[in-house]
């Protein structure tokens, strides 16, 4: 009976001491009372012992069996199935609700008893949740009580998570049942729940489908780039239509930096090489706050820490860093300002469909790409305890699901709460405003400032949705009040009415270049560095003015107001401050600011930057879908990793880039022909060589 005592040992230990002894997270126990439950096991351990193996033998299921052969019968075959299970996690009380036990070591175990009855019993990995019995949700930490329902690393509830391994015929709702039998003698009424990992499914037609598509994509690359290499080794000039989708040329043009060449003092150049900087910068930013976020949802053993660690100030480059994404959209929208005007100044007219049409194709090959392999593919990528719960969830099922709206750019309004690769919310945003565009900067080409004043208004609009949306719904900003973070995003973060007001910033700074663009505009040294020093000090307050918000003992006792008040205006003011940077560096008055975010090392990542976008989201799912093992949450880890996955995405981008961006540039072409058109960004940020290098996407 050595195997049956150590199951019973695991769960009847875990039930009592976890949720017995720890009616209150982080309360104090006398060492008695704990000493009482832990009298009582062995005199427990006889009950379950004696309920496991009747119910064994009263039920003639093959799952019934195979357990009572792996469970209860005392085989030296079955310990690597009994090894694999996890124990009693030390560190409960800094937050450490995890022992994973030995994914691997389950999923490998096999063995035939060469008996008819029971047949092959193969291991199969299961997690059993066992939620905490906490008072209204309520934990103590030294002496402060604290909100456990913001523990990110977990699900809404905090709950001891315990790897088990049973046999592949048993069923997680059937064994969910079967423990829950175990422990009623102890009078538990808790919600146990046994979760079994998901065996991955065969290869269906969507699966083969997507092989041969890329297949065909790799293959064409791979002609392209032969025919290519080989017509330049005989000293011909390749054919342009057959030779677009070569890695040779494709690649030179994507890590080509050109340098700018000095202008004159009193010159206004044609280009904003700053652009790149904020580009790569923001890009970066973005990544580093994904990569906080993965490891605090990771399976944390010292979730407390992130308590800690939001406490400090340094925290707020993460927790206030959405402000990065409106950086982009100051910039798309700066961009499709100048250029519509720039077309409307030349022809006086726009091509609308073929507008649309150039900016369809410039965007969606490569989210296209993403989508269907997300969507078919990327389960085969991985395994692990949450592999099914958080990456298959979270990319592959809601873009099997809503693949349509991800491609039609619809997705911040048709299915907010299951968003296909959900980082893309953007492309959406992006898409629509691009799509309205014309509305806004015809007439304001058309008529001029009196056109500023309806912008102004529809931007003061547009902080008023948000400010009464907080209101209305009472939400809140901080990390803790996990409970609204699906219902806040879907109202306050995906909607293009809530984000439109930082592109309108765009578009007026897009106006005032291009009304300018023909001279300097001259500013006294004193306005200039008020700019400078109102900037610095606005982006410091956005920052660090989230930090009383974000306080799990006291945002509370702010009103909410304070909230809204504070979203409602960050993302304005955050644009402002950002127009004036490239304003300033525009007219010669950026400095060392814009010497640094022009340098051409910029260049490279400022054309990949696309690609990043794409691909570091789910890349940094799948690595956390991946783990085994519990994770430790400190800075140095965290930065560490960061390197990590901003290394291995800028690699993957690399790839992606050449593989779905770049070919479309010589379709374009070849469809188009040579003609600039009004969405093309590289009329502000072109560089000086003789060979166009492969255009960066403004959507970010």
């Amino acid at each position: 009976m050595q195997s049956l005592q150590m199951v019973t040992i695991v769960v009847s230990v875990v039930v009592v001491l976890v949720c017995r002894a720890v009616p209150g997270f982080g309360q104090t126990h006398s060492d008695d009372a704990i000493s009482d439950e832990v009298s009582g096991v062995q005199t427990i351990i006889d009950s379950i012992g004696s309920l496991l193996l009747n119910s064994a033998l009263k039920n003639s299921t093959k799952c019934d069996v195979q357990l009572q052969a792996a469970l209860v019968n005392s085989s030296s075959w079955a310990f690597p199935m009994l090894d694999a299970w996890g124990k009693i996690p030390s560190g409960i009380f800094e937050g450490n609700f995890y022992d994973l036990g030995s994914f691997e070591e389950c999923r490998k175990f096999s063995y035939d008893t060469n008996n008819e009855t029971l047949g092959e019993i193969r291991g199969q990995y299961c997690l059993l949740s066992i939620p905490f019995n906490l008072d209204s949700n309520r934990a103590v930490k030294n002496g402060a009580p604290i909100d456990v329902r913001g523990f990110p690393s977990n699900s809404n509830k905090p709950a001891l998570r315990i790897g088990t391994c049973f046999p592949d015929t048993c069923d997680g709702e059937y064994l969910s049942a079967w423990v829950k039998n175990v422990t009623a003698t102890m009078n538990f009424t808790s919600d146990l729940k046994i979760t079994c990992t998901e065996s991955v499914p065969d290869m269906g037609a969507k699966e083969i489908v997507a092989i041969v598509i890329f297949s065909l994509i790799a293959c064409l690359i791979v002609l392209s780039t032969a025919y290519e290499v080989f017509a330049l080794a005989n000293n011909r000039e390749p054919n342009p239509s057959l030779a677009m989708g070569s890695l040779y040329t494709s690649g030179i043009k994507l890590f080509q930096m050109a340098k700018r060449p000095p202008a004159a003092a009193q010159q206004k150049s044609e280009l904003i090489d700053c652009l790149n900087g904020i580009r790569v910068l923001s890009m970066v930013w973005i990544i580093f706050c994904h990569n906080y976020l993965m490891l605090i949802a990771s399976p944390l053993d010292n979730a407390i820490a992130i308590y800690d660690w939001i406490k400090s100030y340094h925290s707020m480059l993460v927790a206030a860093a959405t402000v990065s994404v409106d950086s982009f959209f100051v910039l798309s929208g700066m961009l499709v300002c100048w250029s519509i005007m720039k077309e409307l100044e030349k022809k006086r007219k726009l091509n609308l469909p073929l507008m649309y049409v150039h900016r369809y194709l410039r965007l969606t090959p490569a989210l296209a790409a993403l989508v269907l392999l997300s969507a078919t593919l990327l389960k085969y990528f991985g395994s692990g305890p949450f592999w099914s719960g958080s990456a298959v969830a979270t990319l592959s099922d809601p873009c099997e699901k809503y693949w349509w709206s991800a491609l039609l750019y619809v997705q911040n309004y048709v299915n907010p709460t299951e968003i296909c690769l959900g980082h893309t919310w953007y492309l959406s945003v992006d898409m629509q405003l691009y799509v309205l565009s014309p509305l806004i900067i015809y007439p304001l080409w058309r008529w001029g400032r009196k056109i500023l004043i309806a912008i102004v208004i529809l931007i003061l609009l547009s902080m008023g949705c948000v400010f009464a949306t907080y209101r209305v719904n009472d939400l809140r900003l901080a990390y803790v009040a996990a409970g609204q973070k699906a219902n806040r995003m879907a109202l306050t973060y995906y909607p293009t009415h809530i984000r439109m007001a930082a592109w309108l910033v765009g578009v007026i700074l897009g106006y005032v270049l291009h009304q300018t663009k023909a001279r300097r505009v001259r500013i006294g040294k004193i306005v200039v560095f008020v700019g400078w020093l109102a900037s610095g000090v606005a982006m410091a307050a956005i920052l660090f003015g989230d930090y009383p918000l974000q306080q799990p003992d006291t945002y509370s006792k702010h009103p909410a107001t304070v909230d809204a008040i504070y979203e409602s205006t960050n993302r304005v003011i955050w644009a402002c401050c950002i127009s004036w940077i490239v304003f300033a560096c525009v007219n010669g008055y950026g400095g060392p600011v814009n010497s640094f975010l022009s340098l051409s090392a910029w260049q490279p990542l400022g054309r990949l930057s696309y690609s990043m976008y794409l691909l570091h989201f789910p890349t940094q799912v799948m690595m956390t879908g991946t783990l085994k093992s519990t994770a430790h949450f400190n800075d140095i880890d965290a930065v560490h990793k960061f390197w990590g996955d901003f290394g291995f995405t800028v690699t993957l981008a690399t790839v992606w880039c050449l593989l779905f961006e770049s070919p479309i540039v010589g379709l374009e072409k070849l469809l188009f022909g040579t003609r600039r058109k009004p969405s093309d960004s590289k009329a502000l940020v072109k560089e000086q060589h003789s060979r166009e290098i492969v255009p960066r996407s403004t959507t970010i």
